[in-house]
């Protein structure tokens, strides 16, 4: 008798090296403890009832992060070539993430993250600190999925414009219509 489709197991993206270079970023001193307590606090929501897909990319996107933005020899220059629109490193990765299939589905998806990410990283340097880090990680989780074929509802002709805004975008948040989270929590 076949297992049920919910006992099957899809392997994830590159476990071992994800907790390799989250435990060799929390060894090396660097990286503070409370931001690696912080994200193992939060590991039931980067797990959580979220598409499988999306977890592999949310996964996948903290990856990147950590090998690419937390590494001090990683320059700006290599960073930008990793998130230029639909031929950067970053996008092939999360790409090469999703079953072929469903690409055209997480297609706009994978294109907001970068596109947020790629906003985040025009932070002046010496405002990046533990809680920017922590904006950088919670940018995949924070975006909506939606499948591509569904229209945004239509906000009403009275609505203001941010509600608009909103609808226009299904909620995801833009890489400019919205303060960075990091900025809301320093006020």
């Amino acid at each position: 008798m076949p297992a049920p489709a919910d006992a099957t197991r899809m392997p994830s993206a590159k476990p071992r090296r994800a907790r390799g270079a989250l435990a060799a970023a929390a060894m090396s001193g660097k990286t503070p403890s409370s931001l690696v307590t912080w994200y193992l606090g939060l590991t039931h929501h980067w797990m959580g009832d979220n598409p499988r897909v999306k977890t592999r990319i949310l996964l996948g996107t903290h990856e990147w992060i950590i090998d690419r933005v937390l590494a001090p020899a990683v320059g700006l220059d290599a960073l930008a070539a990793d998130l230029r629109p639909d031929e950067g490193a970053l996008t092939r990765s999360l790409v090469a993430l999703v079953p072929p299939d469903d690409v055209p589905e997480w297609h706009h998806f994978i294109d907001l993250v970068v596109a947020n990410l790629r906003h985040a990283l025009l932070v002046p340097v010496t405002q990046r600190n533990e809680a920017w880090v922590r904006w950088l990680f919670l940018i995949p989780y924070s975006i909506r999925q939606t499948a591509e074929g569904m229209p945004a509802p239509a906000a009403p002709a009275s609505t203001p414009p941010e509600a608009r805004q909103d609808a226009a975008t299904n909620g995801s948040a833009t890489v400019t219509d919205r303060a960075p989270v990091w900025h809301v929590a320093r006020v």
